[in-house]
């Protein structure tokens, strides 16, 4: 963690919450082409919590109890990114089930060492 003066687990969350904050500004305060593309993913996740994390925007190097191999992370980001492109351009899915299946292959990917969510 960053800040030293966090002590408690409200103080954390407050903290997170004010650069998700900011992140959800800077995303929605202009129109992004590469939305769907690896380097806006870690550069959304760094603003999201740079303030608080040192790995903010990268990604994980080791197994957890949940998310897959992370040698394979890359890899799988890379074809989820792809697969919703496809799905987008083709209208595959209604906007709330492209979101819940984007973000359900997000969270098993488990791209950061946390705060994937």
């Amino acid at each position: 963690m960053i800040p030293d003066y966090i002590t408690t687990q409200g103080e954390l969350n407050a903290l997170e919450k004010e650069n998700i904050i900011k992140a959800v500004k800077w995303a929605m305060g202009k129109k992004h082409r590469n939305c769907l593309e690896i380097d806006f993913v870690f550069n959304l996740h760094k603003r999201m919590f740079k303030d608080v994390w040192r790995w903010a925007g990268t990604q994980r190097k080791s197994d957890k109890s949940i998310g897959i191999d992370w040698r394979q992370v890359s890899v799988q980001l890379k074809m989820l990114l792809d697969h919703t492109k496809f799905w987008i351009e083709n209208n595959t899915y209604e906007w709330k089930e492209l979101a819940t299946r984007f973000h359900h292959k997000l969270v098993q990917i488990h791209i950061f060492p946390n705060g994937n969510g």
